[in-house]
């Protein structure tokens, strides 16, 4: 049964992660999600369904398009297996219950927001939306409300209080402010930790092997996706670790 639940979840998010891998492939061009259909970026052909297999088509055809032969990008089918497993990972943990499937849900749009702030140094007004809607579902199963409104603040004001000294952007607030209503306000607390201490390590790498300069702007919303996955599958643990130290 746990086979079968992780083979189901692999199929979906492996269906999210192609549609993760159009946003990322058309929002940075300004080109409109919804509309058009996929095609060769060699030819031009319109793909057939047969040829928009997620992971499947790109095995089969052996990273090539079926007319012209031309080499086709392997960043969307790598983008199709990362979301798979994330979001299958998210459910094996919790188990096929609402909290698994809300949070595998969480993490590939948590994917979509790192990817998109990374290459477009934007975070979605959308993508942040979803994950508070993510959150607003398990807030009601739960009964979690004072948790995720105290959530909701506990991260993001001060974050508020940075980006008007210009010390970060408005998105990384938003994202904090929804994640504080899907993690509840001890969790978010640590996926700002995770987030930050990540995010600190990278910038001290990438200043020593002198690839950004000073002035160079760093996305944080990345560090702070991937502090916040790791929130989701291991925060409480590590939450009941740290109070039995006191």
């Amino acid at each position: 049964m746990k086979i079968m639940t992780g083979i189901f979840a692999f199929v979906i998010f492996a269906c999210i992660g192609s549609f993760i891998g159009v946003c990322y492939d058309r929002i940075p061009k300004g080109e409109k999600v919804w509309k058009g259909r996929s095609h060769c970026d060699v030819c031009g052909r319109t793909l057939g369904v047969r040829e928009l297999i997620p992971i499947i088509s790109f095995i089969c055809l052996k990273g090539r398009c079926r007319k012209c032969k031309g080499k086709i990008s392997i960043a969307s089918t790598l983008i199709e297996i990362f979301t798979a497993v994330i979001g299958t990972l998210a459910v094996i943990v919790y188990g096929p219950t609402v909290q698994g499937i809300v949070f595998g849900f969480a993490a590939c749009i948590l994917f979509e927001i790192a990817l998109l702030d990374q290459k477009t140094l934007d975070i979605s007004d959308t993508a942040c939306l979803l994950v508070a809607l993510c959150g607003a579902v398990l807030t009601v199963v739960n009964g979690s409300y004072i948790s995720s409104l105290i959530g909701m603040v506990c991260v993001s004001l001060p974050f508020l209080v940075i980006t008007l000294f210009g010390g970060m952007g408005m998105g990384d607030v938003k994202l904090m402010c929804a994640v504080g209503i899907l993690l509840g306000w001890q969790q978010t607390l640590l996926a700002a930790f995770f987030g930050v201490v990540i995010g600190g390590a990278a910038a001290l790498i990438l200043k020593i092997s002198n690839k950004k300069g000073r002035k160079s702007e760093i996305p944080f919303g990345p560090y702070l996706c991937v502090g916040t996955y790791l929130s989701m599958l291991i925060g409480p643990q590590c939450i009941a670790v740290y109070l039995s130290l006191l």
